[in-house]
C-alpha cells in the first residue's frame, strides 16, 4: 500500500504540474483574460515556450525503466515491476526570451527593446509587466510566473510494468497506469515494448557471460483538466486536454550473472506532446463582447540520442535495479522487480 500511495502521489504531481500549472500562478483568470485580449497568436507563443520544458521533461522521463537486462525472460516467465523515474531539469530551461516587437499595441513596462526574459513553468517569480491597448482601453498584466520546480531539479513519474517471456528469445513488456481522477483532473499512462535477445543467434556469444538485445518501446500519457471560469472569463465546456507520446529505440548489453549484473544501452528517443485549451471563453470589455472557441493548441517535439548505464541485484524472486540515462533531460530510474514463474 505504501508503494501504491507513492505512485499515486507522483502521478498527482505530474498532472497538476502539466495541466493545472499552465494557469497557476502565472495564468490566473485575470491573466488569461489579458492574454486572450492581446491575441491568440501571442497567447499561444507564450504558452508554448512556458510549458515546453515541462512537456519535454515528461516525454524523456516516459522512456525510462523499460529494461534492466539484455537477457530476456525464459518463455512464459513473468516479471512485475514498480518503476519510478526522475528527469533532471537543465538550468537553461528556467527562463525563455520573448520578442513582442511584431505584436501591435503591446509593450513591456520599463523596457523599450521589446525583448524580455520570462520564467518557464519550471522557473521562479517575475515582476515583468506587459502594457496593452485595445479599442482605446489600456491595461497592464503580469508575465506568467514559474512554480519554482527548478529548485527541486526533478520531474517525477511512476507506473506499473509487466514483462512476459516469449519463444524465440523475445520478451513483451506492458506498462499501465489506470485512469486516475483527482478532483477535476484525469490521468492515464500506457505503453508497449518488445525486446529481442540478438546474442542468442550469434554462436560466439550464445554461451558467454554477455547478452545483447534490441528493444523498441512506446509510451503515452493522456491527461485532462475540466474547469469552470467565472468573473473575468465566462463560457462553457472549458478544459485542457494533454497527450504526450514517446518512442524508444535501443541497443542493450548486459552481463548474465545469477545475482549482480551491469547493463547499459545506446538508443534514440522520438517524442511529441500536445496540450490544447478547449471550450468557449467569453470576455466582456468596455466596448465589445469577445468569444473564443478552442482557442489554441501547444505542440512540442523531442528527439535525440541517449546512453544509459545501470546495475541490478536479484535474489530468488525479487530484484532491484538503478540506472542513469544521459539524454535531453537526464533521467534516474529505480525499479522493484517481482518474478513469477
Amino acid at each position: 500500500m505504501v508503494l501504491l500511495s507513492t505512485i499515486l502521489l507522483a502521478m498527482k504531481h505530474v498532472i497538476w504540474l502539466l495541466l493545472f500549472g499552465v494557469f497557476s500562478p502565472g495564468f490566473s483568470q485575470d491573466n488569461l483574460r489579458s492574454f486572450l485580449l492581446v491575441g491568440i497568436e501571442f497567447t499561444e507563443r507564450v504558452a508554448s515556450k512556458y510549458t515546453e520544458p515541462m512537456t519535454e521533461g515528461i516525454v524523456y522521463g516516459l522512456t525510462g525503466g523499460w529494461y534492466n537486462s539484455a537477457k530476456v525472460l525464459e518463455p512464459w516467465d513473468i516479471r512485475v515491476s514498480i518503476v519510478s523515474n526522475g528527469s533532471f531539469v537543465p538550468s537553461e530551461k528556467e527562463t525563455f526570451l520573448i520578442d513582442i516587437r511584431d505584436i501591435p499595441n503591446l509593450n513591456i513596462a520599463q523596457n523599450d527593446s521589446g525583448i524580455a526574459q520570462i520564467p518557464t513553468i519550471l522557473g521562479g517569480d517575475t515582476e515583468l509587466q506587459f502594457i496593452a491597448t485595445r479599442d482605446g482601453e489600456q491595461f497592464e498584466f503580469t508575465a506568467p510566473e514559474g512554480i519554482g520546480l527548478i529548485d527541486l531539479n526533478l520531474l517525477p513519474n511512476a507506473f506499473l510494468q509487466l514483462k512476459i517471456g516469449l519463444p524465440k528469445s523475445t520478451e513483451l513488456g506492458v506498462r499501465y497506469f489506470p485512469k486516475l481522477n483527482i478532483d477535476d483532473i484525469g490521468l492515464e499512462i500506457w505503453g508497449l515494448g518488445i525486446q529481442h535477445q540478438i546474442s542468442d543467434w550469434i554462436p560466439p556469444l550464445q554461451d558467454s557471460k554477455i547478452a545483447i538485445s534490441g528493444a523498441v518501446a512506446y509510451t503515452t500519457l493522456l491527461g485532462e483538466y475540466n474547469f469552470v471560469t467565472d468573473g473575468f472569463v465566462t463560457g462553457n465546456n472549458q478544459k485542457i486536454d494533454a497527450k504526450l507520446d514517446s518512442w524508444l529505440f535501443e541497443l542493450i548489453g548486459s552481463t548474465k550473472n545469477p545475482v549482480f549484473n551491469i547493463y547499459g544501452g545506446l538508443g534514440y528517443v522520438l517524442g511529441k506532446s500536445s496540450v490544447q485549451l478547449e471550450g468557449t471563453y467569453v470576455i466582456e470589455t468596455n466596448t465589445e463582447t469577445l468569444s473564443f472557441t478552442d482557442p489554441f493548441e501547444v505542440r512540442n517535439t523531442v528527439e535525440g540520442l541517449r546512453a544509459n548505464i545501470g546495475a541490478s541485484v536479484t535474489v530468488k524472486w525479487f530484484g532491484i535495479n538503478l540506472d542513469y540515462t544521459v539524454q535531453g533531460f537526464n533521467n534516474l530510474s529505480l525499479g522493484l522487480n517481482f518474478k513469477i514463474k
